[in-house]
């Protein structure tokens, strides 16, 4: 039932994302409220983790989905598009011509550089159909494992900097709160340990949203799966080759 309803990649790149936002508010409520999280509490949460999990998901993978278009007007088009152009310096030459000439083998149109030149847009528009071709042909994850993981992991950054607006406002409230905590029940004899330690976490999650959930670790990302699906398809030529030699 749960693999039926959530996948790895939804798990990992869009629920995850959303459950990070969220687990200030649940530590600052077990410092708090250290005898309140009874089994009988677990056990419910437990029943609704399933289909929660999937909505969250769907949050997660729409304000991900929302902010991709604003990124990619930035950065000057989807990685892949850029790498495909012949004007780009961002990938090899040597590289990408034998990409060229692979896609054309799969019947797809690569446009030359005098085409790019007078028509960017279509070019364009060119080199997004041959993306949505390559995503086709990656599906299969034993296949090409190293395309999903780039894809899960761009996935999760994406969405984890989409929720930043919320869960960088979310972990000072509840920062604030354990530490109002800590400073009600302070004892020397009896320090509040679990207020401690849930501020501590906490404190871990702000400078994460600060430091590390940024544009630039989302751009890696995306650079590093644009790659790997691209140079998918001289795996595909080496494999067909292979073959050939063989027989």
């Amino acid at each position: 039932m749960i693999k039926g309803l959530l996948d790895v990649y939804s798990w990992r790149a869009r629920a995850f994302p959303v459950y990070l936002t969220i687990a200030p508010l649940a530590l600052a409520l077990v410092a708090v409220l250290p005898h309140g999280l009874s089994f009988s509490v677990g056990g419910g949460a437990a029943i609704v983790f399933v289909p929660l999990a999937y909505l969250l998901g769907q949050l997660g993978g729409d304000c991900g989905k929302r902010l991709e278009k604003r990124l990619w007007q930035k950065w000057g088009g989807p990685p892949t598009t850029r790498f495909l152009r012949h004007a780009n310096d961002e990938f090899n030459t040597i590289t990408r011509e034998r990409i060229h000439e692979r896609l054309r083998g799969l019947g797809l149109h690569i446009p030359s550089k005098k085409e790019e030149k007078d028509d960017p847009a279509r070019a364009d528009q060119y080199y997004q159909a041959c993306t949505e071709e390559l995503i086709r042909r990656t599906r299969d994850r034993k296949k090409f494992p190293l395309v999903f993981e780039n894809l899960t992991d761009y996935g999760f950054r994406r969405n984890l900097l989409a929720l930043k607006v919320f869960g960088l406002p979310i972990t000072v409230i509840a920062l604030l709160v354990c530490l109002w905590r800590i400073w009600e029940t302070w004892s020397v004899q009896e320090p509040p340990v679990v207020s401690i330690v849930a501020t501590l976490l906490i404190l871990g999650l702000l400078l994460i949203w600060i430091f590390w959930v940024t544009e630039e670790t989302v751009r890696i990302a995306a650079n590093r799966y644009a790659r790997s699906l691209l140079e998918a398809t001289l795996s595909m030529e080496w494999s067909k080759s292979w073959l050939l030699f063989t027989i």
